[in-house]
């Protein structure tokens, strides 16, 4: 009776009872599942989009996350990749496609905005792209007198909701730099160094610096270091500010405060910077305290001595120098380049006799060829000719490509006229040297001159030339070797390309009117 019943109500186009719950319970999972579809597919192609921006596709990236709006409206991350879609576009274009396409990221900043008005990222994007349009629109539309564009008030409230984002107040700040508002900059920079102490760094190389933005820094240090905040950070950069207007005493209390701070073990770069500054202030006692401490607990001791041999030299301390590194060597085991720095700082006081032993003991120990090209220095001081020569050849055997040894080597060569040998080490120099040098070829061109190689001559000079084509030096020169060649008329057309770039050089000018007379 059942089947009857059963095969009735097929018969009929109804279906029986028991296939009714699942029907019912597939639909409604059919009903709930669709937004999820919907979600998936739009995060799909949000995705896809996503390495499209990446990758610098952007034409296809706004095309997928359209297609990712069409199926989630309401997301407002969508909404702001699509602004910074338009907005890398708009980077992309003229002034006008580059001020609609600015248009079209505002707009999709502004619908994330509104779909998420706490969103802080939105706010900002809505704040650039403004700016923007603010900055565009004048050059668009000139005649107009105001301006419809403000982006102020989203930089203010994209500020407000993330107070402490250092991007966003330097993004103000560079707003208000272009509109003059100073003291509304004055403010913004005060505040972002009250709760960001290091940005100092950066900030001194803004476009906006100047006499009163450093007052404004030095009020947000002051601030920082009242209220504790980021401390050793804060007196670093103090310490920084106050070197740079030379109150070296200043600078030195703030920063003995920041190692007072530092929560780590004080390290061999924080006694280094410290002498620096005791030396700048004319502590030379302190200073040498501060670089011995700094010296013997440092992993790069060598790179870390040649750093204060510029440093002593700087401040004109070369006696200090000296009694520096003689008490260094007595204190540390070092490499011979310590030995050498040493020698150079007794150069300097012009101590040959002194220098010349210590670069010649360390030769016996293994000779080196930067000893024997300080011994050369020191026999070029003294005009020893012949131990210079000799000194010079060494380090070039020790060192064979090494293009200011064997320049040095020419050198000398020259003045002792040897001229092959001369040329010789001059084409070694160019041929070693790390880049093209004009002074290179110029020197093997006075070589060849002196050998009464004018061609050659011309050759180099003319190489220079192509080097450094601005310079009026090297056509005069390829001009008097042309004379020398008989070739008047090239030699005529070099000089007044000499006159060209300097044209009140009285001897080119001579020189031209004189073979100017012999053509005509």
């Amino acid at each position: 009776m059942a089947r009857a019943n059963s095969a009735d109500s097929r018969a009929h186009g109804v279906l029986p009872v028991r296939y009714l719950v699942p029907t019912l319970v597939s639909i409604i999972f059919l009903m709930a599942s669709y937004p999820l579809c919907l979600r998936l597919i739009s995060q799909i192609y949000y995705l896809r989009a996503t390495n499209c921006l990446r990758d610098g596709f952007l034409d296809l990236a706004v095309k997928d996350l359209k297609k990712a709006l069409d199926k989630q409206a309401n997301d407002p991350s969508i909404w702001k990749r699509l602004g910074k879609a338009y907005h890398n576009l708009a980077g992309q274009k003229p002034v006008d496609e580059s001020f609609q396409f600015s248009k079209k990221a505002k707009d999709a900043y502004l619908r994330a905005r509104n779909l998420n008005p706490l969103d802080a990222q939105a706010l900002y994007g809505l704040a650039s792209e403004e700016a923007r349009l603010e900055q565009i629109y004048p050059y668009l539309y000139f005649r107009e007198k105001d301006n419809p564009y403000n982006a102020l008030p989203y930089f203010q409230e994209a500020i407000r909701l993330r107070p402490n984002c250092t991007l966003y107040y330097y993004a103000l700040a560079r707003y208000l730099h272009r509109y003059n508002k100073t003291q509304e900059l004055l403010k913004v920079i005060s505040n972002l160094v009250h709760i960001y102490p290091s940005v100092y760094s950066h900030i001194k190389k803004e476009a906006f610096w100047s006499l009163e933005v450093k007052e404004a820094v030095k009020r947000g240090l002051k601030q920082a270091i009242d209220d504790e905040i980021n401390i050793q950070n804060a007196h670093i950069a103090m310490s920084s500010l106050l070197a740079g207007e030379s109150d070296w005493a200043g600078a030195i209390s703030h920063y003995q405060k920041s190692l007072d701070c530092q929560s780590t073990e004080i390290h061999s770069g924080n006694y280094l910077h410290l002498g620096r500054l005791y030396l700048e202030n004319g502590q030379l006692g302190e200073a040498e305290k501060c670089f011995l401490k700094g010296i013997s607990i440092s992993e790069t001791r060598e790179k870390d001595l040649e750093g204060l041999f510029g440093i002593y030299k700087r401040n004109a301390c070369l006696e200090e120098l000296c009694r520096f590194y003689h008490r260094v060597i007595r204190r540390f085991e070092l490499s011979s380049r310590t030995y050498i720095l040493l020698a150079r700082s007794l150069i300097d006081l012009k101590r040959y006799n002194q220098a010349r032993q210590i670069l010649r003991e360390l030769n016996q120990k293994g000779p080196t060829a930067e000893a024997y090209y300080w011994l050369s220095r020191i026999a070029k001081e003294e005009k020893d000719w012949d131990s210079m020569e000799l000194s010079i050849q060494r380090a070039t055997v020790l060192d064979k490509e090494n293009s200011q040894y064997h320049l040095l080597f020419s050198q000398v060569l020259k003045r002792l006229k040897k001229m092959d040998r001369a040329e010789k080490e001059a084409g070694l120099a160019i041929k070693y040297s790390s880049k093209p040098s004009p002074w290179l070829y110029n020197h093997r061109a006075w070589v060849r001159w002196g050998k009464k190689d004018y061609q050659g001559s011309t050759q180099d000079w003319q190489r220079a030339i192509e080097l450094r084509p601005d310079n009026a030096y090297f056509y005069a020169q390829v001009a008097e070797a042309y004379k020398r060649l008989g070739d008047i008329s090239l030699a005529i057309d070099f000089y007044q390309k000499a006159l060209k770039f300097e044209p009140e050089n009285m001897r080119y000018k001579k020189r031209y009117l004189n073979l100017q007379v012999l053509v005509y």
